[in-house]
Protein backbone atom coordinates (compact mmCIF):
# COMPACT_ATOMS: atom_id res chain seq x y z
CA UNK A 1 0.00 0.00 0.00
CA UNK A 2 2.84 2.39 0.91
CA UNK A 3 4.69 1.55 -2.32
CA UNK A 4 1.52 2.20 -4.34
CA UNK A 5 1.12 5.58 -2.64
CA UNK A 6 4.80 6.39 -3.31
CA UNK A 7 4.51 5.44 -7.01
CA UNK A 8 1.39 7.61 -7.30
CA UNK A 9 3.29 10.62 -5.96
CA UNK A 10 6.30 9.97 -8.21
CA UNK A 11 4.12 9.72 -11.32
CA UNK A 12 1.97 12.71 -10.38
CA UNK A 13 1.87 15.66 -12.79
CA UNK A 14 2.26 18.03 -9.82
CA UNK A 15 5.44 16.24 -8.72
CA UNK A 16 6.89 16.34 -12.23
CA UNK A 17 6.22 20.08 -12.54
CA UNK A 18 7.72 20.68 -9.10
CA UNK A 19 10.84 18.74 -10.09
CA UNK A 20 11.10 20.86 -13.23
CA UNK A 21 10.87 24.03 -11.13
CA UNK A 22 13.49 22.74 -8.68
CA UNK A 23 15.89 21.70 -11.44
CA UNK A 24 15.38 25.02 -13.21
CA UNK A 25 15.99 26.90 -9.95
CA UNK A 26 19.18 24.92 -9.28
CA UNK A 27 20.41 25.55 -12.83
CA UNK A 28 19.72 29.28 -12.53
CA UNK A 29 21.49 29.42 -9.16
CA UNK A 30 24.48 27.52 -10.54
CA UNK A 31 24.79 29.89 -13.48
CA UNK A 32 24.33 33.03 -11.38
CA UNK A 33 26.59 31.64 -8.65
CA UNK A 34 29.22 30.77 -11.22
CA UNK A 35 29.26 34.33 -12.53
CA UNK A 36 29.48 35.73 -8.98
CA UNK A 37 32.28 33.29 -8.14
CA UNK A 38 34.23 34.31 -11.24
CA UNK A 39 33.70 37.97 -10.41
CA UNK A 40 34.72 37.41 -6.79
CA UNK A 41 37.78 35.44 -7.88
CA UNK A 42 38.93 38.28 -10.12
CA UNK A 43 38.15 40.84 -7.43
CA UNK A 44 39.93 38.67 -4.83
CA UNK A 45 43.22 39.07 -6.66
CA UNK A 46 43.00 42.83 -6.26
CA UNK A 47 41.90 42.50 -2.62
CA UNK A 48 44.81 40.18 -1.84
CA UNK A 49 47.26 42.61 -3.43
CA UNK A 50 45.83 45.46 -1.35
CA UNK A 51 46.07 43.33 1.81
CA UNK A 52 49.71 42.49 1.10
CA UNK A 53 50.61 46.14 0.54
CA UNK A 54 48.70 47.17 3.68
CA UNK A 55 50.35 44.51 5.84
CA UNK A 56 53.80 45.45 4.55
CA UNK A 57 52.96 49.03 5.47
CA UNK A 58 51.96 47.92 9.00
CA UNK A 59 55.22 45.97 9.40
CA UNK A 60 57.17 49.05 8.40
CA UNK A 61 55.08 51.12 10.84
CA UNK A 62 55.90 48.72 13.69
CA UNK A 63 59.55 49.76 13.45
CA UNK A 64 62.82 47.90 13.81
CA UNK A 65 62.69 45.91 15.98
CA UNK A 66 58.85 45.64 15.90
CA UNK A 67 57.22 47.54 18.78
CA UNK A 68 54.53 45.83 20.89
CA UNK A 69 53.09 49.15 22.06
CA UNK A 70 52.70 50.36 18.49
CA UNK A 71 51.15 47.02 17.54
CA UNK A 72 48.55 47.45 20.33
CA UNK A 73 47.64 50.90 19.06
CA UNK A 74 47.17 49.51 15.55
CA UNK A 75 45.09 46.61 16.92
CA UNK A 76 42.66 49.03 18.63
CA UNK A 77 42.24 51.04 15.45
CA UNK A 78 41.95 48.17 12.95
CA UNK A 79 40.36 45.20 14.82
CA UNK A 80 43.51 43.23 14.06
CA UNK A 81 45.41 41.03 16.47
CA UNK A 82 49.11 40.94 15.68
CA UNK A 83 51.44 38.11 16.68
CA UNK A 84 55.18 38.31 16.23
CA UNK A 85 57.90 35.72 16.52
CA UNK A 86 61.68 35.93 15.96
CA UNK A 87 64.80 34.43 17.50
CA UNK A 88 65.16 37.55 19.63
CA UNK A 89 61.60 38.10 20.90
CA UNK A 90 57.95 37.02 20.69
CA UNK A 91 54.79 38.94 21.59
CA UNK A 92 51.07 39.15 20.87
CA UNK A 93 48.52 41.98 21.07
CA UNK A 94 45.84 39.45 22.12
CA UNK A 95 47.38 38.94 25.51
CA UNK A 96 47.88 35.24 24.84
CA UNK A 97 51.26 33.61 25.29
CA UNK A 98 53.48 34.57 22.36
CA UNK A 99 52.93 31.33 20.47
CA UNK A 100 51.90 31.45 16.78
CA UNK A 101 48.45 30.05 16.01
CA UNK A 102 47.88 26.80 14.16
CA UNK A 103 45.38 26.35 11.34
CA UNK A 104 45.21 25.46 7.68
CA UNK A 105 47.09 27.78 5.29
CA UNK A 106 47.61 28.12 1.59
CA UNK A 107 50.35 30.04 -0.21
CA UNK A 108 49.54 32.69 -2.74
CA UNK A 109 51.82 31.93 -5.68
CA UNK A 110 52.56 35.60 -6.47
CA UNK A 111 53.83 36.15 -2.90
CA UNK A 112 55.53 32.95 -1.70
CA UNK A 113 56.37 34.54 1.67
CA UNK A 114 52.69 35.12 2.48
CA UNK A 115 50.14 32.49 3.51
CA UNK A 116 46.38 32.84 4.04
CA UNK A 117 44.40 30.58 6.34
CA UNK A 118 41.74 30.11 9.02
CA UNK A 119 41.86 29.07 12.65
CA UNK A 120 38.80 28.56 14.85
CA UNK A 121 36.73 30.59 12.44
CA UNK A 122 39.16 33.50 12.28
CA UNK A 123 40.93 34.67 9.13
CA UNK A 124 44.71 34.66 9.36
CA UNK A 125 47.53 36.09 7.24
CA UNK A 126 51.09 34.94 7.88
CA UNK A 127 53.99 37.05 6.61
CA UNK A 128 57.54 35.73 6.68
CA UNK A 129 59.58 38.90 6.84
CA UNK A 130 63.30 39.52 7.23
CA UNK A 131 62.49 40.89 10.72
CA UNK A 132 60.72 37.66 11.71
CA UNK A 133 57.38 35.95 11.39
CA UNK A 134 54.23 38.06 11.64
CA UNK A 135 50.69 36.66 12.07
CA UNK A 136 47.80 39.04 11.48
CA UNK A 137 44.47 37.78 12.87
CA UNK A 138 41.15 39.44 12.17
CA UNK A 139 39.50 39.88 15.58
CA UNK A 140 35.94 38.69 16.35
CA UNK A 141 34.24 42.08 15.75
CA UNK A 142 35.47 41.83 12.18
CA UNK A 143 34.58 38.14 11.80
CA UNK A 144 31.24 37.56 9.98
CA UNK A 145 31.02 33.77 10.27
CA UNK A 146 28.02 33.79 12.65
CA UNK A 147 26.24 36.35 10.48
CA UNK A 148 26.85 34.23 7.39
CA UNK A 149 25.38 31.19 9.19
CA UNK A 150 22.30 33.22 10.04
CA UNK A 151 21.96 34.46 6.49
CA UNK A 152 22.31 30.87 5.23
CA UNK A 153 19.45 29.72 7.49
CA UNK A 154 17.32 32.63 6.33
CA UNK A 155 18.10 31.77 2.69
CA UNK A 156 17.22 28.11 3.31
CA UNK A 157 13.92 29.08 4.96
CA UNK A 158 13.08 31.41 2.08
CA UNK A 159 13.83 28.67 -0.46
CA UNK A 160 11.52 26.26 1.41
CA UNK A 161 8.76 28.87 1.47
CA UNK A 162 9.23 29.61 -2.24
CA UNK A 163 9.15 25.93 -3.20
CA UNK A 164 6.09 25.29 -1.03
CA UNK A 165 4.38 28.29 -2.59
CA UNK A 166 5.30 27.05 -6.07
CA UNK A 167 3.91 23.59 -5.31
CA UNK A 168 0.64 24.98 -3.92
CA UNK A 169 0.35 27.33 -6.89
CA UNK A 170 0.85 24.44 -9.33
CA UNK A 171 -1.81 22.40 -7.52
CA UNK A 172 -4.20 25.33 -7.68
CA UNK A 173 -3.57 26.00 -11.37
CA UNK A 174 -3.90 22.30 -12.28
CA UNK A 175 -6.86 21.60 -10.00
CA UNK A 176 -9.18 21.39 -13.03
CA UNK A 177 -7.15 18.35 -14.15
CA UNK A 178 -8.20 16.61 -10.92
CA UNK A 179 -11.82 17.60 -11.57
CA UNK A 180 -11.60 16.23 -15.10
CA UNK A 181 -10.13 12.98 -13.83
CA UNK A 182 -13.03 12.61 -11.41
CA UNK A 183 -15.45 13.41 -14.22
CA UNK A 184 -13.98 10.70 -16.45
CA UNK A 185 -14.30 8.19 -13.60
CA UNK A 186 -17.92 9.14 -13.04
CA UNK A 187 -18.78 8.86 -16.74
CA UNK A 188 -17.02 5.49 -16.98
CA UNK A 189 -19.34 4.30 -14.19
CA UNK A 190 -22.37 5.44 -16.17
CA UNK A 191 -23.04 8.72 -14.33
CA UNK A 192 -23.61 11.03 -17.29
CA UNK A 193 -25.16 13.70 -15.05
CA UNK A 194 -21.82 14.55 -13.46
CA UNK A 195 -20.61 18.07 -14.24
CA UNK A 196 -17.01 19.28 -14.07
CA UNK A 197 -16.76 22.64 -12.20
CA UNK A 198 -15.99 25.70 -14.34
CA UNK A 199 -14.09 28.01 -12.00
CA UNK A 200 -11.17 29.06 -14.16
CA UNK A 201 -10.81 31.21 -17.23
CA UNK A 202 -8.14 29.47 -19.25
CA UNK A 203 -7.56 26.52 -21.58
CA UNK A 204 -8.40 24.04 -18.82
CA UNK A 205 -11.79 25.71 -18.37
CA UNK A 206 -12.41 25.33 -22.10
CA UNK A 207 -11.47 21.64 -21.82
CA UNK A 208 -13.86 21.18 -18.88
CA UNK A 209 -16.64 22.92 -20.81
CA UNK A 210 -16.02 20.66 -23.81
CA UNK A 211 -16.15 17.62 -21.50
CA UNK A 212 -19.48 18.74 -20.02
CA UNK A 213 -20.91 19.38 -23.50
CA UNK A 214 -19.77 15.93 -24.61
CA UNK A 215 -21.45 14.17 -21.67
CA UNK A 216 -24.62 16.19 -22.28
CA UNK A 217 -24.72 15.09 -25.93
CA UNK A 218 -24.04 11.45 -25.01
CA UNK A 219 -26.79 11.55 -22.37
CA UNK A 220 -29.22 13.08 -24.85
CA UNK A 221 -28.40 10.44 -27.47
CA UNK A 222 -28.85 7.59 -25.00
CA UNK A 223 -32.09 9.06 -23.69
CA UNK A 224 -33.35 9.47 -27.25
CA UNK A 225 -32.42 5.85 -27.97
CA UNK A 226 -34.19 4.59 -24.85
CA UNK A 227 -37.22 6.75 -25.51
CA UNK A 228 -37.42 5.46 -29.08
CA UNK A 229 -37.35 1.86 -27.83
CA UNK A 230 -40.04 2.64 -25.26
CA UNK A 231 -42.24 4.46 -27.75
CA UNK A 232 -41.93 1.67 -30.32
CA UNK A 233 -42.59 -0.98 -27.65
CA UNK A 234 -45.70 0.79 -26.40
CA UNK A 235 -46.98 1.36 -29.92
CA UNK A 236 -46.48 -2.31 -30.80
CA UNK A 237 -48.63 -3.52 -27.92
CA UNK A 238 -51.91 -2.49 -29.53
CA UNK A 239 -51.34 -4.11 -32.96
CA UNK A 240 -50.03 -7.22 -31.21
CA UNK A 241 -53.19 -7.46 -29.17
CA UNK A 242 -55.31 -7.12 -32.31
CA UNK A 243 -53.21 -9.75 -34.06
CA UNK A 244 -53.67 -12.16 -31.16
CA UNK A 245 -57.43 -11.64 -31.29
CA UNK A 246 -57.49 -12.16 -35.07
CA UNK A 247 -55.31 -15.24 -34.66
CA UNK A 248 -58.01 -16.96 -32.63
CA UNK A 249 -60.34 -16.88 -35.64
CA UNK A 250 -57.88 -18.76 -37.83
CA UNK A 251 -58.22 -22.53 -38.21
CA UNK A 252 -55.78 -24.69 -36.31
CA UNK A 253 -52.69 -25.74 -38.21
CA UNK A 254 -48.96 -25.21 -38.69
CA UNK A 255 -49.45 -21.66 -39.98
CA UNK A 256 -51.40 -20.69 -36.88
CA UNK A 257 -48.79 -22.22 -34.59
CA UNK A 258 -46.00 -20.45 -36.44
CA UNK A 259 -47.77 -17.11 -36.17
CA UNK A 260 -48.52 -17.73 -32.49
CA UNK A 261 -44.82 -18.43 -31.85
CA UNK A 262 -43.79 -15.22 -33.60
CA UNK A 263 -46.29 -13.21 -31.56
CA UNK A 264 -45.02 -14.74 -28.32
CA UNK A 265 -41.46 -13.83 -29.27
CA UNK A 266 -42.48 -10.25 -30.00
CA UNK A 267 -44.35 -10.02 -26.71
CA UNK A 268 -41.36 -11.36 -24.82
CA UNK A 269 -39.06 -8.85 -26.55
CA UNK A 270 -41.38 -5.95 -25.71
CA UNK A 271 -41.62 -7.12 -22.10
CA UNK A 272 -37.83 -7.23 -21.75
CA UNK A 273 -37.44 -3.76 -23.29
CA UNK A 274 -40.02 -2.27 -20.94
CA UNK A 275 -38.60 -4.16 -17.95
CA UNK A 276 -35.09 -2.86 -18.68
CA UNK A 277 -36.39 0.71 -18.90
CA UNK A 278 -38.35 0.24 -15.67
CA UNK A 279 -35.23 -1.00 -13.87
CA UNK A 280 -33.33 2.14 -14.87
CA UNK A 281 -35.80 4.23 -12.89
CA UNK A 282 -36.70 2.00 -9.95
CA UNK A 283 -33.57 2.16 -7.78
CA UNK A 284 -35.58 3.52 -4.89
CA UNK A 285 -38.52 1.19 -5.55
CA UNK A 286 -36.81 -2.14 -4.97
CA UNK A 287 -38.53 -4.45 -2.54
CA UNK A 288 -35.37 -5.24 -0.58
CA UNK A 289 -35.48 -8.17 1.81
CA UNK A 290 -32.81 -10.06 3.73
CA UNK A 291 -32.67 -13.43 2.03
CA UNK A 292 -30.43 -16.47 1.78
CA UNK A 293 -28.98 -16.69 -1.74
CA UNK A 294 -28.44 -20.43 -1.33
CA UNK A 295 -32.17 -20.96 -0.71
CA UNK A 296 -32.94 -18.78 -3.73
CA UNK A 297 -30.69 -20.95 -5.90
CA UNK A 298 -32.42 -24.09 -4.68
CA UNK A 299 -35.75 -22.57 -5.76
CA UNK A 300 -34.50 -21.76 -9.26
CA UNK A 301 -32.34 -24.77 -10.17
CA UNK A 302 -35.19 -27.36 -10.41
CA UNK A 303 -36.53 -25.50 -13.48
CA UNK A 304 -33.30 -26.48 -15.31
CA UNK A 305 -33.13 -30.12 -14.18
CA UNK A 306 -33.79 -31.66 -17.59
CA UNK A 307 -31.40 -29.40 -19.50
CA UNK A 308 -27.95 -30.89 -20.16
CA UNK A 309 -25.21 -30.66 -19.03
CA UNK A 310 -26.85 -29.80 -15.69
CA UNK A 311 -26.03 -27.44 -12.79
CA UNK A 312 -23.84 -28.19 -9.77
CA UNK A 313 -23.37 -26.20 -6.55
CA UNK A 314 -19.70 -26.37 -5.52
CA UNK A 315 -18.77 -25.89 -1.85
CA UNK A 316 -21.40 -23.25 -1.12
CA UNK A 317 -21.99 -22.45 2.56
CA UNK A 318 -25.42 -23.15 3.98
CA UNK A 319 -26.16 -19.46 4.30
CA UNK A 320 -25.25 -16.46 2.14
CA UNK A 321 -27.35 -13.61 3.49
CA UNK A 322 -27.84 -10.37 1.62
CA UNK A 323 -30.50 -7.69 1.31
CA UNK A 324 -31.95 -7.64 -2.21
CA UNK A 325 -35.20 -7.73 -4.14
CA UNK A 326 -35.66 -11.51 -4.51
CA UNK A 327 -37.84 -11.29 -7.62
CA UNK A 328 -35.30 -9.14 -9.45
CA UNK A 329 -32.37 -11.37 -8.42
CA UNK A 330 -34.35 -14.40 -9.63
CA UNK A 331 -34.51 -12.72 -13.04
CA UNK A 332 -30.73 -12.26 -13.02
CA UNK A 333 -30.02 -15.85 -11.98
CA UNK A 334 -32.51 -17.27 -14.48
CA UNK A 335 -30.96 -15.30 -17.35
CA UNK A 336 -27.37 -16.21 -16.45
CA UNK A 337 -28.11 -19.91 -15.87
CA UNK A 338 -30.18 -20.08 -19.04
CA UNK A 339 -27.29 -18.65 -21.08
CA UNK A 340 -24.78 -20.99 -19.41
CA UNK A 341 -26.82 -24.05 -20.36
CA UNK A 342 -27.78 -22.76 -23.80
CA UNK A 343 -24.18 -22.23 -24.92
CA UNK A 344 -22.85 -25.46 -23.38
CA UNK A 345 -22.63 -28.74 -25.24
CA UNK A 346 -24.45 -31.86 -23.92
CA UNK A 347 -21.08 -33.50 -23.33
CA UNK A 348 -19.66 -30.45 -21.53
CA UNK A 349 -18.97 -30.40 -17.82
CA UNK A 350 -21.78 -29.27 -15.56
CA UNK A 351 -22.35 -25.57 -14.97
CA UNK A 352 -20.57 -24.78 -11.68
CA UNK A 353 -21.88 -22.28 -9.12
CA UNK A 354 -19.21 -21.21 -6.61
CA UNK A 355 -18.97 -18.60 -3.88
CA UNK A 356 -16.31 -16.12 -2.79
CA UNK A 357 -16.23 -13.29 -0.27
CA UNK A 358 -14.35 -10.14 -1.26
CA UNK A 359 -15.08 -7.09 0.87
CA UNK A 360 -17.34 -5.24 0.46
CA UNK A 361 -18.97 -7.88 -1.78
CA UNK A 362 -20.06 -11.48 -1.73
CA UNK A 363 -19.66 -13.04 -5.16
CA UNK A 364 -21.54 -15.83 -6.91
CA UNK A 365 -19.61 -17.25 -9.86
CA UNK A 366 -21.44 -19.20 -12.55
CA UNK A 367 -19.01 -21.05 -14.83
CA UNK A 368 -19.88 -23.08 -17.91
CA UNK A 369 -17.75 -25.21 -20.23
CA UNK A 370 -19.38 -23.92 -23.41
CA UNK A 371 -18.37 -22.24 -26.64
CA UNK A 372 -17.16 -19.04 -24.97
CA UNK A 373 -17.12 -15.46 -26.23
CA UNK A 374 -14.37 -13.84 -28.37
CA UNK A 375 -12.30 -11.27 -26.47
CA UNK A 376 -13.19 -8.45 -28.87
CA UNK A 377 -16.90 -9.01 -28.18
CA UNK A 378 -16.72 -8.81 -24.37
CA UNK A 379 -16.89 -4.98 -24.06
CA UNK A 380 -20.25 -4.92 -25.89
CA UNK A 381 -22.21 -7.85 -24.46
CA UNK A 382 -24.10 -5.66 -21.96
CA UNK A 383 -25.44 -3.32 -24.66
CA UNK A 384 -29.13 -3.72 -25.51
CA UNK A 385 -29.79 -5.88 -28.62
CA UNK A 386 -26.12 -6.79 -28.93
CA UNK A 387 -25.52 -10.44 -29.78
CA UNK A 388 -22.28 -12.29 -30.43
CA UNK A 389 -24.11 -14.44 -32.99
CA UNK A 390 -24.96 -11.89 -35.68
CA UNK A 391 -27.31 -14.31 -37.48
CA UNK A 392 -30.01 -13.75 -34.83
CA UNK A 393 -31.50 -17.13 -35.64
CA UNK A 394 -34.17 -18.77 -33.54
CA UNK A 395 -31.79 -21.64 -32.85
CA UNK A 396 -29.53 -19.46 -30.70
CA UNK A 397 -32.52 -17.55 -29.31
CA UNK A 398 -32.58 -14.32 -27.31
CA UNK A 399 -32.73 -10.69 -28.33
CA UNK A 400 -29.56 -9.35 -26.76
CA UNK A 401 -31.49 -7.90 -23.83
CA UNK A 402 -30.82 -10.49 -21.11
CA UNK A 403 -27.36 -9.37 -19.99
CA UNK A 404 -28.33 -5.73 -20.34
CA UNK A 405 -31.24 -6.34 -17.97
CA UNK A 406 -28.98 -8.27 -15.55
CA UNK A 407 -26.48 -5.40 -15.48
CA UNK A 408 -29.24 -2.88 -14.78
CA UNK A 409 -30.67 -4.95 -11.92
CA UNK A 410 -27.28 -5.59 -10.29
CA UNK A 411 -26.33 -1.90 -10.47
CA UNK A 412 -29.74 -0.95 -9.04
CA UNK A 413 -28.80 -3.04 -5.99
CA UNK A 414 -25.39 -1.33 -5.72
CA UNK A 415 -23.61 -4.40 -7.09
CA UNK A 416 -22.17 -5.31 -10.47
CA UNK A 417 -21.78 -8.10 -12.98
CA UNK A 418 -18.55 -9.17 -14.71
CA UNK A 419 -17.88 -11.69 -17.47
CA UNK A 420 -14.69 -13.60 -18.26
CA UNK A 421 -14.61 -15.76 -21.36
CA UNK A 422 -12.56 -17.14 -24.22
CA UNK A 423 -13.56 -19.15 -27.32
CA UNK A 424 -13.89 -22.89 -26.60
CA UNK A 425 -12.83 -22.28 -22.97
CA UNK A 426 -16.19 -21.50 -21.43
CA UNK A 427 -17.59 -18.42 -19.70
CA UNK A 428 -17.59 -17.29 -16.06
CA UNK A 429 -20.18 -14.75 -14.90
CA UNK A 430 -19.49 -13.11 -11.52
CA UNK A 431 -22.38 -11.52 -9.64
CA UNK A 432 -21.27 -9.03 -6.97
CA UNK A 433 -23.70 -8.37 -4.10
CA UNK A 434 -22.52 -5.44 -1.91
CA UNK A 435 -22.89 -5.14 1.83
CA UNK A 436 -23.70 -8.81 2.27
CA UNK A 437 -23.00 -11.05 5.20
CA UNK A 438 -22.24 -14.73 5.34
Amino acid sequence: MRMKWFNKIIKSVFTKLLVIIIVTGIAINLVVGGFFWAHRHMAGRTIHQNIVHYLNYLITDLGHPPSLSRAREIAKQTFLEIHYESPQQSWSTAGDPPVMRGGRFYVWREYPNIRFGRYHGHSLVEVNHKLGRFMFEFAKPFDRESERDGLFLILLALLVVILAGAYLSIRRVLRPVKWLNKGVQQVSRGNLKHRVPLKKSDELRDLAQAFNDMTDRIREMLQAKEQLLLDVSHELRSPLTRMKVALEFLPEGKSKESIRGDLEEMEKMIFEILETARQHHMHGGLNRQRINLVDLLHEIIPAFENQPPGIQLSDLPKTIETKVDPDQIKTVLNNVLSNALKYSQPESDSVQITYKKQEPYVILRIKDDGIGIPEQELPFIFEPFYRVDKSRSKRTGGYGLGLSLCKTIMEAHGGKIAVESAPDAGTTVSLYFPGSEV
